[in-house]
């Protein structure tokens, strides 16, 4: 059965309508960082009336008929930032301004060493595990927005030298099992033999049709992925060409389902995988930023966004080979997928993450931890020394890379960004970046 559309629903959802996180983080940005909240508050709007423009559309493979899914594209634009930009920037020795000035520059030489042109980023987003509508793109906005947060400077330093602002392209692919999604009993035959392969395959052919044509040499390409979405990044890579995979690089949050497959070690990370979960869940009825109750009315605005976009209720087939599917990824899950060791990739995980706990990671952030305040206490600074930065302690296997962050739960990694005062940083620069004249 078709969703119901007329043209006076979409042009009052468009004016009525907020993503969930959207509303989630205007809220903690409310709270947590109030010295910005106009500025934020201009951002979000950005964000939201992007997204409720044509920004969620449905993508159907072409090499794979019958299957597609819901994406979301969010572009960081010089318009924003100038609307943004009230204040010049402040002298030199101005320190919050001039250290985030600084990281830019620091930033700009390590990409005209390794890459001296690029003009164009390219951002695919690949969402953590969901329950039935959940796991789409509108699941997964919350890391798209803060990339995009992350990414504003970038663009202000531009328009602040005068130089060409780079483009910024983010780009969201959610679950065949969620909202929009469509799948087919081969695609559910092929994850039954080939695990998250079979996502890899069409997340690669979405980001083929993605990037410009012609321009490679001029575009960097970043695969972020979370929890699952971490084991469906490594696969996405493995289905690109060379040429495309050369400017990619790979970046993973709080890898899940990772592990080996021996009996004893699938046994234990499935069991911590399900209480770990759990306990996620409950802890967040009482604590955290992101409270269970802050999704209050995500069902409708479901419910309203598939009217808007004319997104088809599921069959009673589609509900049925949705549900296999999601079967059988519990189960690929729970066997384990490790990521290729010989890739470069970069992992952030929390110390402690409870969904994958990594007793070892713990045990270094700890160490470094005592370290610092035993030399605090020989050199007599005591009290004074910061405990180790936890992105510095990092472990190798091959050529992938994991480090510790300051995030101490599984989901929402970009709340240590707001804690930690890096998107008050990030603001601030924007803020204080209006030249006494524009480059167009």
């Amino acid at each position: 059965m078709e969703a119901d559309y007329s043209p006076d629903i979409e042009v009052a959802s468009r004016q009525t309508l907020e993503v969930p996180y959207v509303r989630i983080i205007r809220d903690i940005v409310h709270e947590k960082i109030p010295d910005h909240r106009q500025s934020f508050d201009i951002t979000l709007d950005e964000i939201n009336n992007q997204l409720m423009g044509d920004g969620l559309s449905v993508w159907n493979s072409r090499e794979q008929p019958g299957v597609g899914f819901l994406s979301a594209h969010l572009a960081v634009t010089p318009d924003l930032i100038r609307r943004l930009a009230t204040k010049s920037p402040p002298p030199p020795e101005s320190s919050d301004v001039s250290a985030a000035e600084d990281l830019q520059k620091m930033l700009a030489k390590r990409r005209k060493r390794k890459a001296p042109n690029i003009d164009h980023y390219v951002y695919l987003m690949e969402p953590y595990f969901g329950l039935g509508d959940d796991g789409s793109a509108i699941s997964a906005t919350d890391i798209a927005i803060a990339r995009f947060i992350s990414e504003m400077p970038k663009i202000a330093a531009a328009l602040r030298s005068g130089t060409k602002p780079p483009t910024v392209d983010i780009y969201v692919v959610g679950s065949p099992t969620a909202l929009g999604g469509q799948v087919t009993p081969d695609f559910v035959d092929g994850v039954r033999r080939n695990g998250f392969a079979q996502h890899g395959r069409i997340y690669a052919e979405f980001l083929y049709d993605h990037l410009p044509e012609g321009e490679l040499d001029s575009t960097r390409i970043i695969i972020h992925g979370g929890s699952k979405g971490s084991i469906t990044s490594d696969k996405t890579f493995k289905y690109l060409p060379v040429d495309i995979q050369e400017r990619t690089q790979l970046l993973y949050d709080t890898p899940a389902g990772t592990h080996g497959k021996g009996v004893l070690e699938r046994t234990l990370r499935t069991y911590n995988m399900g209480v770990g979960m759990a306990a996620e869940v409950a802890v967040r009825q009482f604590a955290g930023s992101v409270k269970n109750g802050a999704f209050a009315g995500q069902k409708e605005f479901y419910r309203q966004i598939a009217r808007l976009k004319g997104i088809p209720q599921d069959s009673q087939e589609q509900e049925r080979l949705k549900r296999d599917l999601f079967k059988q990824e519990i189960w690929t899950l729970a066997k384990g997928t490790p990521l290729d060791r010989n890739q470069r990739s970069f992992s952030r995980i929390s110390t402690p993450d409870p969904v994958n706990i990594n007793v070892r990671n713990v045990v270094r952030v700890l160490s470094g931890g005592i370290s610092d305040r035993l030399s605090g206490l020989a050199d007599g600074t005591w009290g004074l020394v910061r405990k180790s930065r936890r992105g510095l302690t990092a472990s190798q296997n091959g050529r992938r890379l994991t480090f510790a962050t300051g995030n101490t739960i599984h989901n929402f990694p970009w709340g240590r960004g707001i804690g930690s005062g890096g998107w008050a940083r990030k603001m601030n620069f924007v803020e204080h970046s209006k030249p006494a004249s524009y480059a167009s």
